[in-house]
């Protein structure tokens, strides 16, 4: 017997963790977990459509399908967009972070309920310092990549909402991000609320354990293979630890000047390309160590993922102060990043050499992830905003 669904939701996004549609970013993995968590739980009641904000239509597609549901893309004009939407009937509105693109769909259905996920605000202090990014071998060639949407629409969008009466309400995964709402969308919402990620955890079979790391020391990276994660440190802090395995997890998605490619990678490194599934959570648990070497994250999914697999983390970010608590924090280094080597040296070096420090670190990390960014909490988060927004869950 089907469930008929009891919210029609319109997930507002420009990424899709697709290869058919676009790059594999942290945006796009949200997009995905939303329909996913839906569609293996019908007894929920809620029905996802996505409304992509970038991708045009065309007079032979207006739209396309992906993780199993719907995908409306963008018309011409405003006009087209409005009846495109209208015809949905959607309940609810849910948008993947924010940026001036979605607004097209956000003011198709000006009186409908709506939840703006905020995961990555970038401030002005932000773009400046991610425009410091350079790649060490071409240090006069701009790296690709590495805008940052104006968001101050946002604002607009919020008068527009209280003048009409709409719920326009704000949430994040992390409170840390709410700090920069307002340098970032030049107001301060009147409240945010908390709708953590919904990270898959791994359950462990009677008699087994969950994580078994590997016999000699293994590190991992999972990310795009783009210059804004700076993925050349990585290399470079493998090519100082000859016996320790290194798995680069990732693609780039740019080509030409500008971008990075995995080429002459040295002899202990592994380029693995896009891993997914249970392959990516394999990896994960039986590395000792996950590194990350951006040079800006919001509240990265590869962390919450490698502390899922009792994985601690050393990272030159520390969003919330999730890395100096269940890891290393290496402190902040800007432009091409090699500047912090040593710190990463001195960090992987540690963390190798104390096993307990590791094993403590790890779990710590896996028990917090499972208390916030768990599926059962997304859940009850998620019906306490439809309350809010006068949807019915």
């Amino acid at each position: 017997m089907t469930t008929k669904a009891r919210i029609r939701l319109g997930v507002i996004t420009d990424e899709f963790f697709d290869l058919n549609l676009g790059r594999m970013g942290g945006f796009g993995w949200a997009a995905r977990q939303v329909a996913r968590l839906f569609a293996e739980d019908p007894s929920l009641g809620v029905e996802v459509v996505y409304m992509a904000s970038q991708i045009p239509a065309s007079k032979e597609r207006s739209e396309t399908t992906s993780h199993g549901r719907r995908v409306i893309l963008r018309r011409t004009t405003r006009l087209a967009n409005m009846l495109a939407a209208r015809r949905e009937s959607f309940d609810l509105l849910l948008t993947i972070d924010y940026n001036l693109a979605h607004s097209v769909w956000m003011r198709s259905l000006p009186r409908t309920p709506c939840i703006v996920w905020i995961r990555d605000p970038r401030t002005p202090d932000d773009a400046e310092k991610i425009h410091t990014l350079r790649i060490p071998d071409a240090p006069d060639e701009t790296p690709q990549g590495l805008s940052c949407y104006d968001g101050r629409s946002l604002a607009t969008i919020a008068r527009e909402a209280q003048c009409l009466g709409r719920k326009l309400l704000f949430a994040t995964p992390a409170p840390h991000l709410a700090a920069k709402c307002e340098g970032t969308y030049g107001f301060e919402p009147w409240d945010i609320h908390l709708l953590p990620n919904a990270v898959h955890m791994k359950t462990a079979r009677a008699g087994d354990q969950r994580f078994v790391k590997s016999p000699r020391p293994s590190v991992a990276f999972l990310a795009r293979l783009d210059p804004y994660k700076r993925p050349w440190v990585y290399t470079a802090i493998a090519r100082r630890f000859p016996d320790v395995e290194f798995f680069l997890l990732g693609q780039s998605h740019f080509q030409g000047p500008g971008s990075w490619a995995p080429v002459n990678l040295p002899p202990n490194m592994r380029a693995l390309g896009h891993v997914d599934g249970d392959e990516k959570f394999r990896i994960l648990s039986a590395a000792w160590v996950t590194i990350n070497t951006s040079i800006h994250e919001g509240l990265a999914i590869s962390l919450l993922e490698s502390l899922a697999c009792e994985t601690p983390l050393l990272s030159c970010q520390n969003p919330g102060f999730v890395t100096s608590r269940y890891g290393i924090y290496t402190g902040r280094y800007d432009g091409d990043g090699m500047g912090s080597l040593d710190s990463f040296g001195n960090g992987l070096q540690m963390l190798i050499d104390s096993p307990a420090m590791r094993r403590d670190l790890g779990r710590s990390g896996c028990q917090w992830v499972e208390s916030v960014h768990s599926r059962p909490n997304f859940h009850e988060k998620f019906r306490a905003l439809c309350r809010r927004a006068g949807v019915t869950p």
